[in-house]
């Protein structure tokens, strides 16, 4: 009889009989086995093939793999690396014709950073892109900032449109103007994205600001995109202003640019909190403005740039540079002017001491004094 699933032997037959089921299962294990090993023997030299050829098939799809994903992983990390804004700016405004050449010259001469304007009648940007093409540099080690104008604002040319939509339709809302605008440069710099935009005031005209939103918003989305890296504004000197915009912006304003010239102040007041908001402080008119004139024939300064071997303009420049922490424009018409500012102000920066500054601050406007570094 059966109990509790054991079977009870017979010591008189020949059945065999088991303890329980797992018993029954090992020796049909050892049956299959006894039937599988003659096959395996008689078909191991065909096995072997196999197996080593699903191995070196597997090493080289995992090596394959490796490889393209560090090659990858390279170029991405190269296009990654792109240029910094720079401490001194070549300014192409008013170059005309020559802006192509001028720009290229500028770059070969070491700079890197380059300043022109779309909807501006005073530049010419398509000579821009040529300009930048015909150096040789690599476009990621180029910084090229240009100028959203609205058609509101004084300086509004349209002379270097060149795509779909221009001329624009007289009543164009500010959002797609800044469409417009952002397509028309990217064409006319010949590049996928532009490193900065700014938005462009007229001297002490601004913009409403209800109206500076409005393109910002927009010019948002296109860093949202990768399309434009950092945003900026020209000509303003109103703290409220600011401190308004960069509280309400999301995308906040990286770069400010204004005019070094006393009818502003030179800015004095404004400097520490250009510095709080981290924003680079371009400056412009530094030669053709009141501090240009003041430095040109003072025996003062010719001293002290005689001293240092430059000439005075350079010397101005140093000074913004190196002791107000500001970023000057700069529009030199040579190879050899442009050689001179770089070699002076980047590769062999001049050496200030506190006497120097002073009696240059003094010539210029006394409260500078505030503003060094």
């Amino acid at each position: 009889g059966l109990s509790g699933g054991n079977r009870v032997p017979n010591d008189n037959s020949s059945e065999t009989h088991f303890e329980n089921i797992s018993d029954l299962r090992e020796v049909k294990d050892n049956k299959q086995k006894r039937k599988i090993a003659p096959l395996i023997l008689k078909n191991r030299p065909r096995i072997l093939v196999i197996c080593f050829s699903s191995c070196v098939v597997l090493f080289f799809f995992f090596f394959l793999s490796h490889n393209l994903l560090v090659t990858i992983g390279e170029a991405d990390s190269e296009d990654n690396k792109l240029a910094p804004m720079g401490t001194i700016v070549y300014g192409a405004k008013s170059k005309g014709d020559d802006t192509d050449k001028l720009v290229a010259q500028a770059i070969t001469a070491g700079f890197r950073h380059i300043a022109t304007g779309g909807f501006h009648f005073e530049y010419n940007e398509p000579g821009v892109g040529i300009g930048w093409k015909e150096s040789g540099v690599p476009r990621n080690e180029l910084y090229l900032q240009t100028l959203f104008v609205a058609k509101s604002v004084n300086n509004y040319g349209v002379q270097n449109c060149k795509v779909e939509g221009c001329p624009s339709s007289p009543d164009l809302s500010i959002e797609d103007q800044v469409h417009l605008s952002i397509k028309s440069s990217l064409h006319n710099l010949q590049t996928t994205y532009i490193d900065s935009v700014l938005v462009h005031n007229f001297r002490a005209k601004l913009q409403t600001y209800e109206d500076t939103m409005t393109a910002w918003r927009v010019l948002e989305s296109y860093v949202d995109r990768g399309i434009i890296r950092h945003l900026g504004i020209v000509s303003v000197h109103d703290r409220d202003y600011l401190i308004k915009l960069h509280n309400e912006t999301r995308v906040k304003p990286s770069i400010i640019q204004n005019r070094f010239h006393s009818n502003r102040g030179y800015d004095v007041e404004l400097r520490p909190l250009f510095k709080d908001m981290g924003m680079s402080n371009q400056l412009f008119w530094i030669l053709t403005g009141s501090a240009g004139g003041k430095v040109r024939n003072n025996n003062v300064i010719t001293e002290i740039a005689q001293r240092q071997g430059v000439s005075n303009q350079i010397l101005l420049y140093s000074f913004i540079l190196v002791c107000l922490g500001g970023t000057p424009l700069i529009g030199s018409k040579t190879l050899l002017h442009m050689e001179e500012d770089v070699t002076a102000l980047l590769r062999k920066p001049l050496i200030w001491n506190d006497e120097d500054f002073t009696a240059v601050a003094n010539v210029i406007n006394k409260n500078l004094i505030k503003n060094k570094i």
